[in-house]
Formats: structure tokens, sequence, C-alpha cells
């Protein structure tokens, strides 16, 4: 069965979907829609670099929502696992 997700629950689970993956995401910034079941969303990979050094890359990423889970992919459109 597929869910619908509103944008608030679509953001509390990138939230909880980028942790998982060592990302920050930010509440703050609404991810865009860009095609069905699709959206993209800024992030910062949360990497020794970046945390040691403050060397940090905010970059794209997906969301992919068909279905009941959100499955995330990186610039390259690769799935993050």
């Amino acid at each position: 069965m597929k869910h619908n997700f509103t944008l608030e629950e679509l953001i509390n689970n990138l939230v909880v979907e980028c942790s998982s993956h060592n990302l920050a995401y930010s509440i703050n910034q609404q991810p865009v829609k860009v095609g069905p079941d699709c959206y993209m969303f800024y992030a910062t990979n949360l990497t020794e670099q970046c945390r040691k050094h403050g060397q940090c890359k905010y970059e794209p990423y997906y969301a992919l929502t068909g279905g009941d889970t959100i499955t995330l992919l990186d610039k390259d459109h690769s799935t993050l696992l």
C-alpha cells in the first residue's frame, strides 16, 4: 500500500533517515518535489574531515517516497546504504 507523506511527515522522516546515514539535514530547508514520489533536499555528510576540520560540503540528495518507506539517494543517484 502506498503512503502519501505530508510535507511535515516527509521532513520529520528525512531528519531520522539522514541521521541514520550520518547526514545533517536542517528542518528549515523544505525538500523540493522534482518528480513523482521524488524530492530533492540538501544535507551535509558528517565525514571525519567535516567534523574535525570543518571541511563540510552542502550537497543535494534525493528522497524517493513511493511506498511505506523513504529511500535516500546521493547526488549520483546511488542508494545510500
